[in-house]
């Protein structure tokens, strides 16, 4: 019940009144059909008692019915004109409040259109606000350029008045250099002079060269000429001495055999000698297995590969210098 009268009290002032109009509706059409229930029952009793009573009590009664029969239909009229007065007022208050219903929704929708426009306008004054200061901002950064520019420009005008005293001084050196250039053109041409002098005595000079060199070529040739014939005469003087002392050893050899006793003695000593002979001189362990074809001694091939390898390109024993096909491997037998 709390609830339906917090419910009637949220309603419109418009909503209750017909809200009003239709229980009072609704309460003359039950009082009617209650009239009408009462009306057909007592006509249902007038009946009986007209069967049952004759008398005049009866028809007084009756009457007495009749005029309430009347003054109920007389009231049933009234209530009927009251509810067709009720109905025409609902539909009057129905169509008032279908009208308000439009006014009220035509509101919202005015409403609504200036909340558009209010939020447009809003939209709007942010954007504005917002390129209001973003122009500021490039006000500002213009600003700070404008006064970068000015100090460029006075940097530049510091530049151009440093330009134009080194361009005073320039000038300055050039009519030096000018000078500079008279005097060294000068002494150019006193130069060439000489040098055409000198030119001439190195000429002279060169011909004097090529008869020393043509003189130095000649001495030269008979020094190698000389060289040739002094090392053929150290070859000489090497293999006669290689002979005398193959001589003495022959020699000592004999006089062993004269003072030796026994021929064994001697035989082992002509062995040792002629091991030592087929052994190697430079390194005494290999047999002599190769022959240098320029002084023609005998080595074994590793010791000539080993001077050779290491740049010791020399005759152990006579120091005659060789190549790479100047040393030969031989078989004895």
């Amino acid at each position: 019940m709390k609830l339906l009268l917090d419910m009637y009290k949220s309603v419109p002032k418009d909503q209750r009144d017909k809200v009003q109009l239709m229980s009072a509706e609704k309460k003359a059409r039950q009082e009617i059909d209650d009239l009408k229930s009462q009306v057909k029952s007592l006509q249902e009793t007038e009946r009986k008692e007209r069967r049952k009573l004759a008398e005049d009590d009866a028809i007084k009664k009756i009457k007495r019915l009749e005029e309430q029969v009347s003054s109920l239909t007389k009231s049933l009229t009234a209530q009927k004109q009251e509810e067709v007065a009720l109905l025409s007022e609902m539909e009057v208050t129905g169509q008032a409040f279908e009208d308000m219903q439009e006014q009220n929704i035509r509101l919202i929708q005015q409403l609504r259109e200036k909340d558009d426009a209010n939020f447009k306008l809003m939209s709007e004054r942010i954007k504005s606000n917002q390129i209001h200061k973003l122009l500021k901002e490039e006000k500002d950064v213009f600003a700070e350029q404008v006064t970068t520019l000015h100090a460029q420009v006075e940097a530049q005008n510091q530049v151009v008045r440093a330009l134009e005293e080194k361009e005073r001084i320039l000038q300055n050196n050039l009519t030096t250099v000018e000078k500079e250039a008279n005097l060294r053109q000068q002494a150019g041409e006193l130069h060439r002079r000489k040098a055409m002098e000198a030119a001439q005595t190195a000429a002279d000079l060169k011909l004097h060269l090529d008869k020393y060199q043509s003189q130095l070529r000649e001495a030269q040739l008979l020094v190698q000429e000389k060289t040739s014939s002094l090392e053929q005469d150290s070859f000489k003087h090497r293999r006669i001495e290689e002979e005398v002392a193959m001589l003495r050893k022959k020699l000592e050899r004999h006089k062993k055999i004269e003072l030796a006793g026994g021929a064994d003695e001697v035989l082992m000593e002509e062995i040792r000698e002629y091991k030592e002979q087929l052994t190697c001189p430079s390194c005494k362990v290999k047999r002599k297995n190769a022959v240098l074809t320029k002084c023609f001694h005998v080595f074994c091939i590793d010791c000539l590969k080993t001077r050779y390898e290491t740049r010791q390109r020399k005759c152990p024993k006579c120091n005659a210098g060789f190549g790479a096909n100047d040393y030969h491997r031989i078989y004895l037998a």
